[in-house]
């Protein structure tokens, strides 16, 4: 199965669409079954027109792009500076469309877009499940919404992807959907039967302490952990952590909540990563930043540089061969977080000798048990091989 990625750091944006176009076009040739647009830096403003030229002279059948504050080629990250990455791919010799592009406007109820989506995912789906890769612009869809509603919809509709991170206002980013530039909604790619698509999320954080059950809770404020206050529990668990954990509890504590509560032994991977948001000494109540349900299995995590590197590559360890990758990486690693640069594009196309692109995010999508959410700090990855059957991990 062909992929190639292209990528472009010229400042002039007709050189840079040459460049990226003209890698695919070399590589793959016209009319490849899918191809992906990440605009950076001064190709923000003239996406459009870069969009428009992929169109005429690449004629993908799905089409999606997007703009970003820093992108990913190959193993390179270009943080800050200007850049047009395309990534492109063909998915093989089934018959009818293989994948297809979806313009989702959702708002404000996620529903509305149901018939569209029904729609690809029904064109596209020869055998097995499908996945779908999101791109949304943040300010204007309402994400963890639609997650939820296509998790009841389509059970069994796989969900990755990003929130645009191009603009740090309403109406600054650019959705890219076929011939047509947006500044609101999302873009989705639904890729079916002809493709092996793996899911793979690394949240980079590990558990310290114990488990608790929630046993009080409103919204989103933890009262009660196991009967007892959940900032005495810290405390507690602050004591007989060893100095560094200790810094990296004053850095910043997360806590995760347990995505199957049907196993005995919990271990990294199997919770939910939310940021502790603050605490009340006198009641001794702590606010996270998602909702507390009462009977839930939580446990406290940190985060530094050698767990979320630890993490990335637990979670490429035993993935399978693939042709081509999707990064959706926090706009908050990269060199913000590690010592060295290029980091996860480096480990993914090192571990799975993909053809890499991507973009860091204001947020990423991936599957954490047995549904797809929004993440902070993640690093979410689709790995494209060839295969009968689309399938996440």
């Amino acid at each position: 199965m062909p992929f190639t990625v292209g990528l472009s750091q010229h400042s002039d944006p007709g050189m840079a669409t040459g460049e990226i176009v003209g890698r695919v076009l070399e590589s793959l040739g016209a009319q490849p079954d899918m191809a992906l647009l990440f605009t950076a830096g001064g190709h923000l403003a003239h996406t459009e027109e870069i969009a428009a030229a992929v169109v005429e002279l690449l004629n993908p059948g799905a089409f999606i792009g997007t703009t970003a504050c820093s992108v990913a080629a190959g193993e390179r990250e270009i943080e800050e500076e200007t850049a047009a990455v395309l990534w492109a791919g063909s998915l093989g010799s089934v018959q009818g469309p293989r994948a297809r592009a979806v313009r989702l406007g959702g708002i404000p109820d996620p529903a509305a877009d149901d018939e569209a989506l029904g729609a690809a995912i029904a064109e596209v789906q020869t055998t097995g499940s499908v996945s779908m890769i999101v791109l949304a612009d943040p300010y204007s869809f309402p994400v963890d919404a639609a997650l939820g509603h296509w998790a009841e919809r389509w059970p069994g509709l796989s969900v990755l992807g990003g929130l645009s991170s191009g603009a740090s206002m309403p109406g600054g980013n650019r959705v890219v959907v076929d011939g047509g530039v947006h500044h609101t909604g999302a873009a989705a790619l639904i890729v079916g039967g002809s493709a092996n698509v793996t899911h793979l999320v690394s949240q980079g954080c590990r558990p310290i302490g114990q488990p608790y059950i929630i046993t009080e809770a409103e919204g989103n404020v933890v009262q009660s952990l196991g009967g007892l206050p959940p900032f005495e529990r810290l405390q507690h668990m602050f004591s007989h952590l060893d100095p560094a954990d200790q810094q990296l509890v004053q850095r910043g504590l997360h806590v995760g909540r347990v995505t199957d509560e049907r196993k005995i032994d919990f271990e990294r991977g199997d919770f939910l990563i939310r940021g502790v948001l603050g605490a009340d000494q006198q009641s001794g109540a702590i606010a996270i930043g998602d909702e507390a349900p009462i009977g839930a299995t939580v446990q406290f995590h940190v985060r530094d540089a050698r767990t979320a590197d630890e993490d990335l590559r637990a979670a490429l360890e035993h993935s399978p061969p693939s042709d081509g990758a999707l990064l959706f990486t926090c706009n908050g690693r990269g060199t913000h977080l590690f010592d060295v640069p290029h980091h996860d594009a480096s480990v993914l196309a090192d571990r799975t000798t993909a053809e890499v692109a991507g973009m860091f995010c204001a947020g990423e999508i991936g599957p954490v048990g047995a549904r797809s959410y929004v993440h902070g700090f993640t690093a979410s990855m689709a790995l494209f091989a060839d295969g009968d059957d689309p399938h996440d991990v």
